[in-house]
């Protein structure tokens, strides 16, 4: 065998050997999630991601596992507690509040590689719900943290406008008859002058 031809069987030998052994360096990838990018959900009780292989299942805490939600204000939602079966990793969560919320994530392919990212999707919300636990940092699973005061809103107080009192207010404008009553007593004040003048010219007559 020419060294030329033996040259040229172990290229061959070597290339396909890459060829087959290449899926086996391929990292692991993101395929779904739920809820799904830019979705609209009016139900929702957890948020998951799936890979395109098997995730490292490392515990019941799943160290290594992020699944975050935060609102428009970044205010967190959840546990913190993840749970892996499979190729998908899950977090549960409660929301109310109608809005945008965006969902983080760092998982581990079984061959430890690290899947990073986010995506986002709208809550349609709940009416006439409690307000679901808000919380100021990313939750972890097992720390408590106390959930943000929830605003109550303060009422307008009523302004109740005074009833008109029955000796002040009889519905009727008295200054007409106040002007009529003035003229009367005017005419009645000078007919009695005149007439205790008249009667005192008889008696100085008669005198």
């Amino acid at each position: 065998m020419s060294i030329r031809h033996t040259f040229t069987t172990v290229v061959v030998t070597m290339g396909l050997a890459f060829v087959s052994a290449a899926p086996a360096f391929a990292h692991a990838a993101l395929t779904g999630s739920s809820p799904s990018n830019k979705a609209t959900v009016t139900e929702i009780s957890e948020v998951s991601v799936t890979a395109n292989e098997e995730l490292l299942d490392i515990g019941k805490n799943a160290e290594g596992f992020v699944l975050t939600v935060r609102d428009s204000e970044n205010r967190f939602y959840g546990d913190g507690c993840v749970s892996v079966d499979g190729d998908t990793a899950s977090m549960p969560i409660a929301l109310t509040a109608a809005g945008k919320y965006r969902v983080a994530y760092r998982i581990v392919s079984n061959d430890g590689h690290p899947i990073e990212g986010s995506y986002a999707f709208t809550f349609a919300g709940i009416d006439g719900a409690e307000p679901a636990p808000a919380f100021a940092e990313r939750p972890e699973c097992g720390v408590a943290q106390e959930p943000i005061p929830v605003a109550v809103p303060t009422e307008e107080p009523t302004v109740i406008a005074p009833t008109p009192s029955a000796e002040t207010d009889t519905g009727v404008d008295l200054a007409p008859w106040i002007g009529v009553g003035g003229v009367a007593l005017l005419g009645g004040a000078v007919w009695v002058l005149f007439r205790t003048l008249g009667r005192s010219d008889s008696e100085d007559d008669g005198s």
